[in-house]
């Protein structure tokens, strides 16, 4: 059985999961039920017996895991606890219908079987995946994951640039693993706070200036950066 799994994004960037241990996604169902059974409880004790309550009961019962997959990317607040969420295996971005259907299965691998089959499916498929993943297209990963990029993948990227103005012919002497960190960090937007990536961003791009040996670098840190990686592409292959 697979503990990991890669997945190549568009801008051929290689992210490696770790898949979710069963242990971790039992727990984290677990924790879920537990917030269900708690919030109909509080509101049962506010609004008492009536009909709304049970529509209430009946919403929380059955759409909490869809509503909170579709709109938090893959994570309810037990998956949150446990640092877990659900990914599509080609990295496109979790959709609604991908929520739906492993959603649609849930009551018989999850509720009617008591947990068994959906445990079976995952315990014995390779990437851990029970009948609604496989529907869907998804698994569940842990959150932590490390971030892939050869320099064989810049080659193929910028392998039909025969464009670029070389205008810094010194980055050869630059280390292949400094532009190999430059594109990691050019490709990490939606992964960290976006004032985080911003001055992550330009204390990189202060750097490759002050090693270029420019006065400061150009105003867009980001279209800097790029530039330094296609012209020593140019520059090295």
């Amino acid at each position: 059985m697979a503990q990991t799994i890669e997945i190549q994004t568009a801008q051929q960037v290689v992210l490696s999961y770790d898949l979710a241990p069963v242990g971790l996604r039992v727990l984290s169902s677990f924790i879920d039920l537990f917030l269900q059974i708690a919030m109909f409880l509080a509101i049962f004790i506010f609004l008492g017996e009536t009909l709304m309550v049970g529509w209430m009961a009946f919403a929380i019962f059955n759409f909490y895991h869809l509503l909170f997959e579709t709109f938090m990317n893959g994570r309810s607040p037990g998956k949150m606890i446990t640092g877990i969420r659900v990914m599509r295996t080609d990295g496109a971005t979790l959709s609604f219908s991908d929520c739906f259907l492993r959603w649609i299965i849930s009551p018989l691998e999850l509720t009617l079987t008591a947990g068994i089959l959906a445990l079976f499916m995952a315990l014995g498929s390779e990437r851990r995946q029970r009948i609604g993943d496989l529907m869907a297209g998804t698994v569940v990963v842990s959150l932590k994951y490390s971030l892939h990029y050869r320099f064989s993948d810049l080659q193929n990227l910028h392998a039909g640039r025969k464009d670029v103005e070389v205008l810094w012919p010194q980055l050869r002497h630059i280390e292949e693993k400094h532009i190999l960190l430059i594109k990691n960090l050019l490709s990490s937007r939606g992964n960290y706070r976006e004032i985080v990536r911003q001055k992550a961003v330009g204390a990189c791009a202060n750097k490759m200036s002050s090693l270029l040996g420019l006065a400061e670098p150009p105003v867009d840190h980001r279209a800097f950066l790029q530039q330094v990686i296609d012209q020593y592409i140019v520059l090295t292959r």
